[in-house]
């Protein structure tokens, strides 16, 4: 098994750090082989942002990431840079707030909206990883909570634990909508 995993985004949305505890989230909560890289343009705020797992029960012989099969797109520029290197049937997040497209073959979470109601504008990259935890195998809630806590401050875990909470509660609810909207489609 070998799962890639892109994150694109802006310089100051937290692309690097969801991607750090993703990566840290499978690393320690199933054991599997990780690689975490990241590339980001000469500006330290809003400029083009990507990060990159690569999750693997096998050794990891190669690093990057050519084709994803899971697609996180904060904004707009890194969805319409990344978009064509994703496979088919991939697993592709986008947080609609910002990022506008017609493919309904796409998962949609308001993450910017919900941070913004939140008063923390800074929090966009958790509630993306809160849905992106809802959406991925073997990648445990209580797992990534526990990175959450570790990685910030006291004064701070609190607000990002939140936001990540709320992505994937939001997450977990478009997948119930789902699942019954197919069980409707059913022939009787």
């Amino acid at each position: 098994m070998r799962i890639n995993v892109r994150f694109a985004g802006a310089g100051g949305q937290g692309v690097i750090l969801a991607s750090v505890l993703l990566a840290e989230g499978y690393g320690l909560g199933e054991n599997y082989n990780i690689s975490q890289t990241q590339s980001y343009g000469p500006e330290a705020r809003g400029g083009a942002c990507k990060a990159e797992v690569v999750i693997s029960d096998d050794d990891i012989d190669y690093m990057k990431v050519d084709t994803a099969d899971v697609f996180i797109a904060l904004n707009q520029v890194g969805y319409d840079k990344y978009k064509d290197t994703v496979k088919k049937n991939a697993i592709v997040l986008i947080n609609s707030t910002l990022v506008e497209t017609d493919s309904p073959d796409v998962y949609r979470i308001n993450a910017t909206e919900i941070a913004e109601d939140m008063g923390k504008p800074f929090v966009v990259n958790m509630v993306m990883l809160g849905a992106l935890t809802k959406l991925l195998p073997k990648l445990h809630y209580g797992t990534i909570v526990e990175e959450i806590k570790n990685k910030f401050a006291a004064s701070i875990a609190g607000i990002n634990l939140d936001a990540f909470s709320k992505g994937y509660t939001v997450m977990e609810t478009e997948l119930k909508e789902e699942k019954a909207g197919m069980e409707e489609k059913k022939p009787a």
